[in-house]
């Protein structure tokens, strides 16, 4: 290990943070990785996914770590892959232990406005940070953005069943917000269903119908989700084209016929490629985490408006991650 490797923080070890784990072995570029979560269960899971990738070629060292305490006091790249729940506080303790350049958050970021306006203060104007709300550096999204004409406002659509509207709703309303440039500016929930039910994840809570967010433009998503097995769809049209893009299938077409093939990557696709462009001084094209806290706002305070509503009429945060 040379002196010039690049300290990489991952914090929070399941499922996604073991992807991001991964993903950072094709890093071409010598990193001090640090894996830190409270549970040494996840901490082994992490260990086997790493021990997975691992190869001769790899050039990395990596450490666990289930204290914040015993980071590293200089963190290049932190990657906050926690639950939202425990987000602002875990980015608190980060930031109060190291100095770090950047920070790459998972979405939902936070469960209230409370924690968003947390994780701004902790970050602070010292570091730069983006939201891994990752459409946009995804190259099959990135080509039928670069087909869509300059109609506005746009109409976007997206139906199927139990695609887990709560949690997954702000990657759409960023889609959009990306497509556009466009702000989000309301955000409906009367036409969700009253009753919310628990996910597979713990302490995570869903519910189906349609949410309607409102752009400053005039653009609107309608997202719709049932608790069927219907396939997903998303429709979105300028008024004069429409696109069809079905991303289980791997396909995006318009209404006159052009067709663009591609796939929905996987976050350890991603992630080396993400690294590298922020150690080599190349920015990132995720949203920066003041333009995704505005996404955010409208839509975190909306859902836990809806949640007090149907579940817990004294509830500071909306169970979604």
């Amino acid at each position: 290990m040379t002196a010039m490797a690049h300290t990489v923080l991952v914090s929070g070890a399941g499922q996604l943070g073991s992807r991001y784990l991964q993903g950072l072995a094709k890093c071409r570029l010598p990193l001090r990785i640090v894996v830190q979560d409270n549970s040494p269960d996840s901490l082994e899971r992490a260990q086997l996914r790493w021990n997975e990738v691992l190869d001769p070629e790899v050039i990395h060292k990596v450490s666990y770590h289930s204290s914040i305490e015993t980071l590293p006091r200089q963190i290049d790249v932190a990657i906050i892959a926690t639950t939202a729940d425990s987000r602002p506080q875990v980015v608190g303790q980060i930031a109060a232990h190291a100095g770090v350049r950047f920070w790459v958050l998972e979405k939902v970021l936070a469960q209230s406005e409370s924690g968003l306006d947390e994780i701004v203060t902790h970050v602070g104007a010292g570091s730069k940070a983006w939201v891994n709300t990752p459409r946009r550096i995804m190259p099959w999204h990135r080509q039928v953005r670069a087909q869509l004409g300059l109609a506005r406002p746009m109409i976007m659509r997206m139906e199927g069943g139990a695609w887990g509207l709560a949690c997954n709703a702000i990657h759409l309303l960023d889609l959009l917000a990306w497509w556009t440039g466009e702000t989000l500016q309301v955000v409906v929930t009367d036409r969700l269903e009253p009753r919310w039910f628990e996910s597979k994840r713990l302490g995570v809570w869903e519910v189906t119908g349609t949410l309607e967010a409102r752009f400053s433009g005039g653009s609107c998503a309608y997202l719709s989700a049932t608790q069927g097995s219907d396939a997903v769809r998303l429709e979105v049209t300028d008024g004069r084209q429409t696109w069809l893009v079905k991303e289980a299938d791997g396909v995006a077409t318009r209404s006159d016929g052009l067709a663009i093939p591609g796939r929905m990557q996987y976050q350890s696709e991603m992630t080396a490629p993400l690294v590298e462009s922020l150690m080599e001084g190349r920015g990132c094209d995720l949203p920066t985490l003041e333009e995704s806290v505005n996404l955010h706002r409208a839509f975190v305070q909306s859902m836990l408006e809806h949640w007090r509503r149907s579940a817990d009429v004294g509830a500071t945060a909306v169970p979604i991650t």
